[in-house]
């Protein structure tokens, strides 16, 4: 159990207010509003490119928008110097995208990290601690392999087990089902279900997987053009409006584009046309 106050379920854990943020001159999120409530799994969906991974980035401060304000439990974290943002960070845990296990070190050493940075956690604690957090994804007894003598759901599992082990309230996931087969797919879905249970964590998931948003969603928001667009619990969401979230949540392209493509020919393939991700 956390040090911290557990306050009504209702009190929004995470409060993004008015986010700004630009990179070399384009405009990410243009006054981002999210208020995410204690205990519950918000899933943010949108296309590729349009500033998820920098959402969450922004809640953490690892990155600082360029105006607005990120609180957790109510403090407004965009005041505080990296020193003073410590205790916060303790409190959150990132699944990155694609796991980011070092790969010099051991599965072990991997799930223990977080708990040497912030040190004062004796090591057959943290032996301990790891153990706990590893037999919670079902990979109790890998802790002396190292990342290339896993599958990749098993790296998946090792970085979830790192994001556990300083027992946060938060849980943030980038991506977490990229890369897997339907079947691994679903095994990490049932180990975020499983996770906000049994440690009673907020989570906020970012995906493109639309069958893993709907599985392990309370609520799902779409991020388009650096607002968020749609708002709805999973059952609604194919009820809301727009055609750019209609399109998005069934996986069809625009028609427009496919007019392209047919009426498209085989001219200047391969040029260069000076675009980005």
């Amino acid at each position: 159990m956390n040090d911290m106050t557990t306050r009504a379920t209702d009190t929004p854990i995470i409060e993004l207010k008015g986010l700004y943020k630009s990179f070399n001159g384009l405009a990410v999120l243009r006054g981002v509003d999210l208020a995410v409530r204690r205990g519950s799994t918000t899933v943010v969906i949108g296309p590729s490119g349009c500033g998820k991974s920098v959402l969450l980035k922004h809640i953490v401060l690892l990155l600082r928008p360029d105006k607005g304000e990120v609180l957790f439990d109510g403090q407004v974290l965009t005041r505080l110097s990296e020193k003073e943002l410590t205790p916060f960070r303790r409190q959150v845990g990132f699944v990155f995208q694609g796991g980011a296990l070092f790969d010099s070190m051991s599965v072990q050493d991997n799930v223990c990290f977080p708990l040497k940075e912030h040190g004062g956690i004796p090591e057959d604690e943290q032996c301990e601690r790891c153990r706990q957090a590893l037999r919670m994804v079902g990979l109790d007894g890998v802790q002396q392999k190292m990342p290339e003598e896993l599958s990749g759901g098993q790296k998946k599992r090792v970085a979830l087990a790192r994001a556990i082990v300083l027992r946060p309230q938060v849980i943030l996931y980038d991506e977490p089902t990229t890369g897997l087969d339907p079947v691994r797919a679903d095994l990490i879905n049932e180990l975020i279900i499983k996770l906000q249970k049994e440690l009673s964590t907020t989570a906020l998931v970012v995906t493109h997987d639309m069958a893993s948003a709907r599985k392990v969603g309370d609520r799902i928001v779409m991020l388009y053009d650096g607002r968020f667009i749609a708002d709805a619990p999973p059952d609604q969401l194919d009820h809301a409006d727009g055609q750019v979230v209609s399109r998005f949540v069934t996986g069809q392209a625009d028609l427009t584009e496919l007019e392209q493509l047919r009426l498209g020919g085989v001219e200047g393939f391969g040029d260069k046309d000076g675009g980005h991700d």
